[in-house]
C-alpha cells in the first residue's frame, strides 16, 4: 500500500462506510483485505469462523486458533504475532464490555508498517461496534420475548398470541412444557446464549427469556427428545440445573409454572439435573419426609381439611391447594379456580375456622404446603 495521506484517508472511509452501511464483519474484513492485502479471518469468542476473506483464508484457521488459548492467560497479550516462512499472522482480540468477543487475524507476506496497523486498529474498534449494534439488536428481541413469556406465565395466553404477531415472537402451539433453568449468577449470561443458541430449540417455536440473572425460563412444545434439548443445555454450564412441567395447555401454564418454580426452589443443587414438576417428592427436603411418621403428621394436619369436604359440595382440599400454590394471592388463586374472589374469601374463612390457624402467616402456609405434598392423592 502506498502510505500517502491520501490513501490512508481513503481507506479509512471506506472501513467507516462498510460498518455504517451495515455491511457486517464481513464488510469490514473485505475493506481490511482491500486496502492492506493478505488474508483476513474474523472469529467468535470461543474461536468459531465467522467470515473468511478470501475464502481460502479458511485454510489458515486451525493455526490461528492454536494461538487464541494466549489470550485467556493473566498476563495475556493485547496483539499476537505469528511468524512462518514466507508470512506475518497479527491476531487482535475485539473486546466489548470487557469481555472478549472474538478475534480478527490477518496475514500476509511482509509485516504490517505502522500506518497499515492503523488501519488494522480502526477495523478491530468497527468489529466492536457491530457487536454493540447486535448487542442492542438482540436485548430488543429478548425484551420482546420477555414480554410474551410473562403473558403466558401470568395466564393471558390469548393476548399472548395477538401480541407474537406483533413483536414477531412465535407462541408455540399445542400441549406445552414450561421450563426453569438455573445457574449461580456469574454463569447467568452463559446459560441464556447457551438456551439461545441451542440448535435444538431453534428449530421449533420456543420462548425463551431470562426471569433474572441466572434464571432462564422457557416454554417450548412437547415434543419427542424434549426433555433430553433441556438436560443437554444443562451440560453445558456450570452447576447448571432445572425443573419442567409436564405437558399442558397454554391456558393452564401459571398453575404448571407455580409447581415449576416451587420444585427448582425445593430441590437440590446436583449439577445437570432437571426435575420434572411431577416429581416433587423426589425433591430437596420432601424426598427425606416419606417415613409413616411424616405421612401420620400430615394426616394429622389436613384433618381438618378432610373433614370439612365430606358432605360438601365445595374441594376445599382443591382451594387450599391453588390458595396455596399461588403464594396466598386471592386474585389469582380465584382465577385459577375460575370463581369470584368474594367466593374464595369465603372458602378461606371456613378453611382458617376448621384449622384453627392464620393462614396470613408464611409459616402456616409452608406446614400446609409440605402435608399437600406428602398426601397427593387425599
Amino acid at each position: 500500500m502506498t502510505e500517502s495521506a491520501d490513501t490512508v484517508a481513503r481507506a479509512h472511509r471506506e472501513l467507516v462506510r462498510a460498518a455504517v452501511a451495515a455491511q457486517g464483519p464481513r464488510g469490514i474484513a473485505e475493506r481490511v483485505v482491500s486496502a492492506v492485502g493478505g488474508w483476513v479471518l474474523l472469529l467468535d469468542g470461543a474461536g468459531s469462523l465467522r467470515a473468511a476473506v478470501p475464502e481460502s483464508a479458511r485454510t489458515h484457521l486451525a493455526r490461528v486458533q492454536t494461538e487464541l488459548p494466549r489470550f485467556s492467560t493473566p498476563n495475556h497479550p493485547t496483539t499476537m504475532a505469528i511468524s512462518t516462512p514466507g508470512e506475518s499472522v497479527s491476531i487482535r482480540p475485539v473486546g466489548l464490555a470487557g469481555r472478549v468477543r472474538g478475534f480478527l487475524a490477518i496475514g500476509r507476506a511482509l509485516a504490517l508498517s505502522s500506518i497499515e496497523r492503523s488501519l488494522v486498529d480502526t477495523a478491530t474498534y468497527l468489529l466492536a461496534e457491530d457487536l454493540h449494534r447486535t448487542d442492542e439488536l438482540r436485548q430488543a428481541a429478548r425484551n420482546n420475548r420477555h414480554a410474551i413469556l410473562q403473558l403466558l406465565l401470568d395466564g393471558h395466553a390469548d393476548v399472548a398470541r395477538t401480541t407474537s404477531e406483533i413483536l414477531r415472537v412465535p407462541v408455540p402451539d399445542g400441549p406445552v412444557r414450561a421450563a426453569l433453568l438455573g445457574v449461580p449468577r456469574r454463569y447467568g449470561l452463559e446459560l441464556l446464549e447457551a438456551a439461545e443458541e441451542d440448535q435444538a430449540l431453534r428449530r421449533i417455536e420456543t420462548v425463551i427469556a431470562e426471569q433474572r440473572p441466572g434464571r432462564v425460563s422457557i416454554i417450548l412444545p412437547t415434543a419427542e427428545g424434549d426433555m433430553r434439548t433441556l438436560e443437554a443445555i444443562l451440560r453445558r454450564v456450570p452447576h447448571g440445573r432445572g425443573a419442567v412441567s409436564d405437558p399442558v395447555d397454554a391456558h393452564d401454564l401459571p398453575a404448571a409454572w407455580r409447581r415449576v418454580r416451587s420444585v427448582f426452589q425445593a430441590a437440590s443443587d446436583d449439577p445437570g439435573k432437571l426435575y420434572v414438576a411431577k416429581d416433587v417428592s423426589d425433591a430437596g427436603l420432601l424426598r427425606h419426609l416419606t417415613g409413616p411418621e411424616a405421612r401420620a403428621w400430615a394426616q394429622a394436619t389436613l384433618a381438618p381439611i378432610t373433614a370439612l369436604d365430606q358432605g360438601s359440595k365445595v374441594d376445599f382440599a382443591q382451594t387450599l391447594h391453588t390458595f396455596l400454590a399461588n403464594n396466598g394471592q386471592a386474585d389469582s388463586s380465584a382465577n385459577t379456580l375460575g370463581i369470584h374472589r368474594h367466593t374464595l374469601r369465603y372458602r378461606m374463612t371456613r378453611i382458617a375456622d376448621a384449622l384453627g390457624r392464620d393462614l396470613d402467616d408464611p409459616t402456616v402456609r409452608a406446614e400446609l404446603w409440605f402435608a399437600q405434598q406428602l398426601l397427593p392423592d387425599e
